[in-house]
């Protein structure tokens, strides 16, 4: 098992010049503008709120693994008055689930109930940002999605399972920000993973991760191959309750979001809200009860998607972003290829 580890020397930059920085360094790779913009503020967002899983450390992943990329809109398929497939085998995920979630507010101006599948969507980022808009708005939303297969259930087996994040959200009351339970059910997941190989912290001593031959990993580099690419396992042992009950959801995930796109080569997103107020036997006044009751007790920002909130709002209130020194100049390495690019073509 790999013990906790260390993190490096950290460096506060102006949030302004991290977005201007990650700008560059996605449309060294990436194209249209459109996409590249998206992209930008998703990820930029994940880092304000503290999802350093799916930050900025996600760029020069990125550029390993799609190389040069042409993001093309996803082809809708409308199914059902109230199911729609997106079909994104040339889209980037980012953009994908965001057009799920453009269409899922289109589909609900004219019924209480609708679901999009995105199949093929990948990166798919944090599940929940899709869904806030939507609580925001006053809906009930969930998303699952499964990944990439890096599960494995013995050390000595090959990976079955993505880590396969579940997302619920509720409008609250009032000006607080929407309810947002985000989770992997997964032991950890290759975010966690490749944020603490670029230098975030983190704590990976209860987890199991093997190498590709199945052997313990004693450091991270152990689970990437020498072209950067992560060929390691993430170990789901059933030997407690609470293991046993990890791998149950996560399975189920994995049967539910194939259920709607099928099995995929790059995995698929599942996005589905409703309005309660416009169906019979829904209970919206008694969620915010509850929901009043918990905070009641303790601060907000313990509360799921109020820690994200107050994140977010305390750094762009302080005006910088601190990262990992080494992954920083990365980024500023990416960028500069970008501008030097740019100067050529002048």
């Amino acid at each position: 098992m790999i013990a906790e580890t260390q993190p490096q020397q950290v460096v506060n930059v102006p949030v302004s010049e991290v977005e201007r920085i990650c700008h560059l360094a996605l449309t060294q790779f990436i194209t249209p503008a459109t996409a590249v913009e998206e992209a930008a503020a998703q990820l930029l967002d994940a880092e304000l709120r503290g999802k350093h899983s799916h930050g900025v450390v996600r760029i020069p992943w990125l550029r390993e693994k799609l190389g040069r990329f042409q993001h093309q809109p996803p082809e809708a398929v409308q199914l059902l008055p109230w199911l729609l497939h997106l079909r994104c085998q040339q889209s980037l995920g980012y953009l994908a689930a965001r057009e799920g979630q453009r269409q899922l507010m289109r589909m609900l101006d004219e019924q209480p109930f609708a679901a999009v599948a995105c199949i093929d969507a990948f990166p798919t980022g944090v599940v929940g940002d899709y869904l806030r808009p939507l609580a925001e708005a006053g809906f009930v939303a969930v998303g699952f999605a499964t990944s990439p297969l890096l599960v494995s259930l013995h050390k000595d087996g090959q990976p079955l399972l993505g880590t396969n994040p579940l997302a619920i959200a509720f409008p609250t009351y009032e000006d607080k920000p929407a309810f947002i339970a985000d989770v992997s059910p997964a032991p950890t997941t290759f975010g966690q993973i490749l944020a603490m190989l670029s230098g975030f912290e983190g704590d990976l001593k209860d987890v199991m991760l093997t190498t590709s031959k199945g052997e313990p990993a004693a450091d991270l580099k152990e689970l990437f191959d020498e072209h950067g690419r992560f060929n390691g396992k993430i170990i789901q042992t059933l030997d407690s309750g609470p293991q046993r009950r990890q791998y149950a959801l996560t399975l189920a995930i994995e049967m539910l979001t194939t259920l709607f796109t099928g099995e995929t080569a790059k995995g698929g997103l599942v996005l589905m809200a409703c309005d309660p107020q416009r169906i019979p036997g829904m209970h919206a006044d008694a969620v915010v009860a509850v929901i009043e009751r918990i905070a009641n007790h303790q601060a907000w920002q313990n509360m799921p998607g109020g820690h994200g909130d107050a994140k977010r709002k305390a750094l762009l209130s302080e005006g910088s972003v601190p990262l990992p020194e080494t992954l920083w100049q990365q980024l500023q390495f990416l960028a500069d290829k970008e501008v030097a690019a740019l100067k050529q073509s002048d």
